[in-house]
């Protein structure tokens, strides 16, 4: 019978076993077609584990299934992650190892959690062993504090008031949980998504090129224009506003600019924005279906089906600097984006004559960055948050404080105040 395989990394492949191979040989099957070693594979069939010892037709493996092959630590390995009940490190070389060989997780403790990153470059483990005690501790004080508050606020179960503050910490609670469960099983969701980009060539000149299927039209900044050479070639009467997140005037269009993708040459319409902007060129939605473009993203890569032709992505340390991940300082500038200064235009109105200065709507999407930090919710001022903050029962002075540490947010500062701030 013929199964379909696929695994952690989505790679797919189909076996042809008999309905009474053992599992254990099947994982030897999937082995020499995946290199994931047998005793690391896990082989899930609708939601359980199967046992190696049984055979697929007694495990209910009927032709046609999918088994899901997971990955579990080798025998006798200990998780480098793991933990001792107190908070400190099992084994605090490999928690060490295992944290500076991620990246993306360095970058986020060097902004959120500074004193944590310092102590996990430390080659002494004691500093990093203190902080992680002092954090276990510090998580289960704000947890005593918050089951002492229901037990107060329980005393009285007839008093609507407690009954809210005790469903609002409840639901913090629950949000929490949430957040930790979803660090231990797609800590991949809280890091940083590369960007695409590709190699091109316009007018002769090399650049990378950002890849947008929500940007509307292929976009380039006037700056980047006179650089590459193609100011001349811009019509002014084709103006307007690009609108997306902030507005931006359009000043012209090239009908046809020569790009060279894959060392085929091919023609190419960029709409010119009168700013400078972090991304100087991006190859939009119009060029994209003008060329039967296809995103690819198991591959990672463009392939262009009027030429025939694809071209990989760029990885990390080729990017433009703009578009690499975000330390500080982009984040600075990405926070300036926000008000509307130098951001990538996502809808752009259409083109009219410039005698006119009307622009008639048009309907796109827009290319916007998000950041760690949690956003300000819009609308309520700050005296009626901190108003509903002191509802919960806190002191004003320290819901302003908490409401400050928040960037505004007044869930994010109730969360706060609930776990001790």
């Amino acid at each position: 019978m013929r199964l379909t395989v696929t695994t952690e990394d989505d790679k797919i492949v189909t076996v042809e076993v008999d309905a009474e191979t053992q599992v254990a040989n099947l994982k030897a099957i999937i082995e020499a077609e995946t290199d994931l070693p047998g005793a690391t594979q896990a082989l899930v069939f609708n939601g359980r584990e199967l046992v190696d010892a049984s055979t697929l037709a007694s495990s209910g493996v009927k032709d046609g299934d999918l088994i899901m092959v997971l990955t579990k630590p080798p025998p006798g390995s200990v998780n480098p992650a793991a933990l001792n009940p107190d908070g400190s490190a099992v084994n605090p070389g490999a928690f060490q190892t295992h944290l500076k060989n991620d990246a993306h997780l360095m970058r986020q403790l060097r902004s959120g959690n500074p004193a944590l990153h310092a102590a996990v470059l430390n080659p002494d483990f004691a500093p990093m062993q203190a902080l992680l005690r002092d954090a276990h501790r510090a998580r289960a004080e704000a947890e005593a504090r918050r089951n002492a508050e229901i037990d107060l606020l329980n005393a009285d179960p007839f008093d609507l008031e407690a009954q809210r503050k005790i469903e609002e910490a409840i639901r913090l609670q629950n949000v929490d949980a949430n957040y930790e469960t979803a660090m231990e099983t797609t800590p991949e969701a809280f890091g940083s998504v590369i960007m695409l980009y590709v190699d091109m060539k316009v007018n002769d000149q090399p650049i990378k090129a950002f890849v947008d299927s929500g940007a509307q039209m292929t976009i380039m900044s006037l700056g980047c224009a006179q650089r590459l050479g193609l100011e001349r070639l811009i019509d002014r009467r084709f103006q307007g506003t690009a609108k997306g997140v902030g507005t931006q005037k359009i000043i012209g269009k090239v009908h046809q600019a020569p790009i060279v993708i894959a060392d085929v040459s091919m023609p190419c319409a960029i709409t010119v924005l009168e700013k400078e902007q972090d991304i100087d060129f991006i190859f939009g939605l119009d060029m994209l279906k003008r060329h039967q473009c296809c995103i690819d993203l198991e591959k990672n890569e463009l392939r262009v089906g009027s030429i025939g032709k694809s071209v990989p992505f760029l990885t990390e340390h080729a990017l433009p600097a703009a578009a690499k991940a975000i330390d500080d300082a982009e984040a600075e500038e990405r926070n300036r984006a926000d008000d509307g200064a130098g951001a990538a235009p996502g809808p752009v109105t259409e083109p009219v004559s410039e005698t006119t200065g009307n622009v008639s709507g048009g309907v796109p999407g827009a290319s916007v960055t998000q950041t760690q930090s949690p956003a300000p919710a819009p609308g309520a001022s700050t005296e009626s948050k901190i108003a509903k903050l002191v509802e919960l029962g806190f002191d004003r002075a320290k819901c302003a404080e908490a409401l400050e540490a928040s960037g505004g947010n007044e869930e994010y500062a109730a969360s706060l105040l609930f776990s001790g701030f």
